[in-house]
């Protein structure tokens, strides 16, 4: 399922960001509608930049990183029991 996290600016264009899948992103330029890449968020930042030049994928990645239009998906505890923490008594 695809969701709109947001819209950044980075040298003057305004970007989409929409996210196909835990971690991984697509950037699609407003002006035109055009898809222009995507990039990972984790283990690491990984751009692939299709329209326009890898670093200007990777500025959009890092702005749209840092105002928080991507989610964090953290881990859960175990599904053991002795992990989770007991439901208070009363």
């Amino acid at each position: 399922m695809q969701a709109i996290k947001g819209m950044v600016q980075v040298g003057g264009s305004t970007y989409r960001i929409v996210r196909l899948s835990a971690s991984l992103y697509e950037v699609v330029r407003v002006l035109d509608d055009t898809c222009v890449g995507s990039f990972r968020c984790a283990p690491e930042l990984a751009v692939e930049a299709t329209t326009i030049d890898a670093d200007l994928l990777r500025e959009i990645a890092r702005t749209a990183i840092r105002g928080a239009k991507t989610s964090w998906m953290g881990r859960l505890p175990s599904s053991h029991s002795s992990e989770l923490p007991s439901a208070p008594r009363t």
